[in-house]
């Protein structure tokens, strides 16, 4: 834990607390939902409406470790973490697998068993989403299995089991989901694989969903008993127009960040 809090504690400021479900906060992805025409916000996003809609099961809810922005002033960790892009960490520059490793090291310690408690019990698997980018699809290419590998609680767990039907590629590029987006490695359809498998699925940025639920779904069609998502970053889009995700962004702005607390608590751990 300690080498985690050194990479993690000088940037700080870049993370934003994502908040736990309330009215005006997706049950699902934990950012604003529409308001319905009498004011009252829908329980679920748009975005995570059309998602999961058609699948049986989904990943409920998404845990998200930090809120980012892609835009403005605000936008570092987003950079680091979707664009690739090293940061200023003092007098250093802070690599993206560096923090990704040390963000969801330090988070898991803090939130494991509020992870496992949504799981139904510990973990047995730890897998990642792969690439569904026609011109880099080699895991070789892959930051996740790097960051897992440097975290030996989920490097032990960790099975790559997840493979991109390619065929489906353009689908998720247009931010739906699709049930057969995902397979798994040398299974036919209909196989149950991962019968009482309990997955943790990681990956480093939710944008709509349709990545993640499409792979949560081919993991639950394997038999896994329970799949529970894990993003680093979650994009928020906290539009002028749009009440709620600009609220949540601005409360999120205004409460200093911390390790302790997650959208699965129901308060900051003491």
């Amino acid at each position: 834990m300690g080498r985690a809090e050194t990479v993690t504690d000088p940037v700080l400021p870049l993370f934003r607390n994502v908040p736990s479900v309330r009215p005006g906060v997706c049950r699902i992805c934990r950012t604003g939902p529409n308001n319905k025409p009498n004011g009252e916000p829908y329980e679920i996003c748009s975005s995570c409406a059309r998602t999961v809609n058609g699948f049986r099961r989904y990943a409920e809810p998404v845990v998200s470790i930090s809120l980012a922005v892609e835009e403005g002033d605000d936008n570092g960790l987003f950079r680091l973490v979707a664009r690739r892009e090293a940061v200023p960490a003092g007098t250093d520059l802070l690599r993206p697998v560096t923090l990704m490793a040390a963000t969801l090291s330090r988070f898991y310690d803090a939130h494991q068993a509020c992870l496992t408690q949504v799981a139904g019990g510990p973990f047995t698997m730890v897998t990642h989403i792969p690439s569904t980018r026609l011109d880099r699809p080699a895991e070789a290419f892959h930051i996740m299995p790097r960051v897992i590998d440097r975290i030996a609680a989920l490097r032990a767990l960790y099975k790559p089991v997840l493979l991109t039907n390619f065929e489906h590629a353009a689908v998720l590029r247009r931010r739906d989901s699709h049930p057969d987006a995902f397979r798994l490695m040398g299974m036919p359809n209909g196989a149950q694989a991962l019968r009482g498998e309990r997955v943790l699925l990681v990956d480093d940025l939710f944008v709509s969903g349709a990545h993640m639920q499409s792979a949560a779904y081919a993991l639950f069609k394997a038999g896994a008993e329970e799949v529970v998502a894990l993003a680093i970053l979650r994009l928020i889009v906290p539009s002028a127009w749009h009440e709620n995700r600009r609220s949540i962004w601005q409360e999120a702005s205004d409460q200093p960040f911390s390790f302790d607390r997650c959208c699965l608590c129901s308060s900051t751990k003491r």
